[in-house]
């Protein structure tokens, strides 16, 4: 039996942010794949922003439902420059994004079917049209986009239900926190589920619904600037990012909740 603990990684804003390198992260995941011991345990995985990290602050059922992952990678640049901040050590930045592909393409070559969950209508169809015709040899047991993100597994079409349960592999895109929430709720209803991950808005960036920043931008931690340009009504989801600035600076200067990660 794997058993994939959760890594005792780096605090920022009271969110445990995972140690693991993007070459160990995807070493898990394979092998949980592989694993079919149905008494290991599922990996709930979360990548964390600066957004989320905010959101923690004023929204304590969140905050309690990211203890419960067992995985918090360094989705924004943000969390990755804190983490410097704080501690003086670099972290790898581990995308919902990049990491739906991958996942995929390991579905494909372990023969573990996946489910698309959530964004608006016809999108995760769409990215699931194109990510078969991509890779050869990727299941997708079935895709729904729910009318509102906070349905009970036991509420949605039992053609749905009966989809969701037999696939290995759960990707939701219903954004954060709902779709951490969701997982929270529903995960215990999925028994064969080996991986479940929220991945906000990758569909669209896979349909091209929504397009990615250059890779420039990626890499120099601009991406929010160029999403702020293709879709300028985002411009109050930004005011977090200042907001988080302030708070991990005062965290240094108070020393609270900095602790160095254990070894794993």
């Amino acid at each position: 039996m794997l058993a994939i603990e959760k890594n005792n990684g780096y605090l920022v804003l009271g969110v445990n942010i995972s140690t693991y390198s993007k070459e160990e992260f995807f070493f898990l995941i394979q092998e949980r794949l592989k694993d079919n011991d149905e008494n290991s345990p599922p990996v709930f995985i979360v990548t964390v922003n600066p957004e989320i990290a905010i959101q923690t602050i004023i929204d304590n059922d969140f905050k309690e439902v990211l203890k419960t992952s067992t995985i918090n990678t360094a989705d924004g640049v943000g969390i990755s420059w804190a983490i410097n901040f704080l501690y003086n050590k670099q972290v790898d930045r581990i995308t919902g994004s990049d990491s739906l592909e991958k996942i995929c393409t390991y579905c494909a070559e372990l023969n573990q079917p996946a489910f698309f969950y959530g964004a608006a209508p016809g999108i995760a169809q769409k990215a699931a049209d194109i990510l078969t015709e991509r890779i050869e040899n990727l299941k997708i047991t079935g895709v729904y986009s729910p009318d509102k993100p906070d349905i009970p597994l036991g509420n949605l079409p039992f053609d749905t239900q009966t989809s969701l349960q037999s696939a290995s592999v759960v990707f939701v895109a219903l954004g954060a926190p709902s779709q951490e929430k969701w997982i929270h709720e529903n995960l215990e209803k999925l028994p064969n589920c080996k991986l479940i991950i929220g991945i906000g808005g990758s569909f669209d960036f896979i349909t091209g619904n929504t397009k990615r920043a250059p890779v420039l931008f990626r890499k120099t931690g601009l991406e929010w600037m160029y999403r702020l340009y293709l879709e300028p009504s985002r411009w109050r989801r930004m005011l977090r990012l200042p907001l988080f600035a302030l708070n991990v600076m005062l965290l240094k200067t108070s020393s609270l909740d900095i602790q160095k990660p254990a070894d794993h």
